[in-house]
């Protein structure tokens, strides 16, 4: 797992990274935003551990950035002021840790993102002589195409189509993160960017239509992920 440590301040660098050592971790740390963000854009980070408040480009900022360049990056924020939690559930965060308990929440905060990182879903595909096996986290959605063949859209950019009907792959994805839209569209939870009244923005730039009959099920199912995240 690369991780990424950014926090203006030298002693509480420190602190994180000798967390980090006890539990056989290592990170690039940086003191800035701005050099955070550069690094960022060369090779993504699974992992960024983000001090909210910074001078220059400041957390919140910078996690809008480094969400839309890879939603599955894991964002824990360390910060002393913890009233500034609930402005941040727009970024998905992972965790949010107090400096003042540093010590004892961020091994907990790590030890829960390492144990889903074990737990990442597959999906196994059943077409004959095309056997493959794809994590979901790299699938952004699906769409019905024609008798019975269900397109996979994945964060690469490629496609694969799978026999079976929306009906059932619904039953099966549901519970881990996807959302029906429409009567042929499934989107992973974790590249949607954005609701709009009758469509959803993701992380690939496609705008996707909602059912008119879904909009309301599609928001409680999307706030339900957030909640859980």
């Amino acid at each position: 797992m690369r991780i990424g440590l950014c926090d203006d301040s030298l002693r509480d660098q420190a602190a994180v990274l000798a967390v980090l050592k006890k539990l056989g971790l290592k990170a690039d740390v940086f003191d800035t935003g701005e050099s955070l963000q550069a690094a960022f854009w060369r090779q993504a980070y699974d992992l960024v551990l983000l001090d909210i408040e910074m001078p220059g480009t400041g957390g919140y900022e910078l996690a809008l950035v480094l969400k839309k360049q890879c939603p599955a990056c894991e964002i824990v924020f360390i910060t002393e002021h913890m009233e500034l939690v609930l402005d941040a559930f727009q970024f998905k965060p992972a965790a949010f840790v107090p400096k003042q308990m540093l010590a004892a929440e961020l091994p907990k905060a790590l030890g829960r993102i390492l144990e889903k990182e074990k737990r990442n879903p597959v999906f196994v595909t059943k077409k004959k002589k095309q056997d493959r096996i794809v994590e979901l986290n790299q699938v952004i959605y699906l769409k019905y195409i024609y008798d019975h063949e269900v397109q996979f859209t994945l964060k690469d950019g490629s496609c694969f189509s799978e026999t079976g009907s929306m009906k059932q792959f619904e039953k099966e994805l549901s519970g881990e993160g996807f959302i029906r839209i429409y009567s042929n569209c499934m989107v992973n939870a974790l590249y949607l960017v954005r609701m709009e009244k009758d469509a959803v923005i993701l992380a690939n730039g496609e705008q996707l239509a909602v059912a008119r009959e879904r909009r309301e099920s599609v928001r409680r199912a999307y706030m339900e992920y957030l909640t859980k995240c």
